[in-house]
């Protein structure tokens, strides 16, 4: 059973607010919950490698003074060898399921990072996994192995962690966007766009007037060179303040109108959120037209009166393709999923609903 200590531990880790605060818990409690010497958080970037070691013990501590060897030996990291780690499974696992003691600290990585700090069993767990940032939770033993009992409590509590830090990041990622809507001049409005996979999609009507002037007409969203989105992810490879809340950063690219300044707030599922300032707008009065660009609209009138795909591209003189491509852009703004409940939210927003 996991016992009480368990759910009291469970129970304070649910109702944290910040990051730090979660690892404080663990750093404090798993010691004596789990029956190891000491808990510690890493954080990893693509970018930077590892780039957050929470917690204060001289384990921790340790790895502070030797991040850059850790970086350096990654890839003899002796258990990345054996675990892909970024895809490690939803359950904790062991140094010592995979390897024996003798190999594990026989290997160059523990040698020149742990030395004769080297545990005789970790247990390792990943807490975080986005792709700007990755968290892993690893308790260390310096004797013997960890118990069933210890792993069973450890798997339920990496569950539970997830879900808490996924709220966590939510929680600070609205936080931000409304922080920074407070800080708009009142005659002023924000076009916000996100940035997905190398794809820039507008998502509010100032957004959609950007487009509409600096886009082609049948571009429904903005592809980014190669480069150009490798740069901006490296950019805001600083903007996290640990590995799940990130600030504001301002970057520079050309999204159609020239080189601009862009507020950039990357997220844990690797979107970036992105707003410029649009002088001078003001809310239209008819509500489809804050929504959907005029090629949009256009290919919701015929599809509203009963029109293919391939019917709207004859009738537009476009391919279907690009219908298709527009109609995915149409479901995301609209918040739908189909046809049929586009063209219902379509009509409703022509009527005023």
């Amino acid at each position: 059973m996991l016992g009480k200590p368990y759910f009291d531990l469970a129970r304070a880790i649910y109702k944290a607010h910040h990051f730090d605060d979660v690892v404080d818990l663990l750093a404090a409690k798993l010691p004596g919950l789990i029956g190891c010497d000491e808990a510690v958080v890493v954080g990893i970037s693509p970018v930077l490698g590892v780039c957050s070691i929470s917690n204060h013990g001289p384990i921790a501590k340790r790895l502070r003074e030797r991040t850059a060897t850790i970086n350096d030996l990654a890839s003899e990291h002796p258990i990345w060898k054996r675990v892909d780690f970024n895809n490690p499974g939803d359950l904790g696992f062991t140094m010592s399921d995979h390897m024996s003691l003798e190999e594990y600290r026989s290997s160059r990585y523990v040698q020149e990072v742990f030395g004769d700090m080297a545990a005789e069993d970790v247990l390792f767990g990943l807490m975080v996994a986005g792709p700007p940032r990755r968290a892993y939770l690893s308790l260390y033993l310096s004797k013997g192995t960890f118990s069933g009992r210890a792993r069973e409590r450890f798997d339920a509590l990496l569950l539970m962690l997830r879900g808490v830090l996924d709220r966590i990041e939510s929680a600070n990622v609205e936080s931000k966007v409304r922080q920074r809507l407070f800080m708009t001049r009142a005659d002023s409005s924000l076009a916000i766009f996100i940035l997905k996979n190398g794809e820039v999609v507008p998502l509010n009507h100032a957004a959609v007037q950007f487009a509409e002037r600096w886009w082609a007409a049948d571009e429904p969203v903005r592809t980014l060179e190669k480069e150009v989105d490798a740069r901006i992810h490296r950019e805001l490879a600083d903007a996290w303040e640990n590995p799940v809340t990130a600030v504001w950063k301002d970057i520079y690219f050309d999204l159609g109108g020239g080189e601009m300044k862009f507020h950039a707030l990357p997220k844990l599922s690797g979107e970036v959120l992105l707003m410029v300032p649009a002088l001078g707008s003001e809310e239209p009065e008819d509500l489809v037209v804050g929504i959907l660009t005029k090629r949009q609209r256009e290919i919701m009138d015929w599809i509203a009166e009963g029109k293919t795909s391939a019917e709207a591209a004859i009738i537009l003189g476009i391919s279907p393709r690009t219908v298709e491509k527009h109609l995915e852009a149409v479901f995301q703004r609209l918040g739908v999923e189909n046809r049929i409940a586009a063209v219902r939210r379509y009509l409703d927003l022509k009527r005023g609903l």
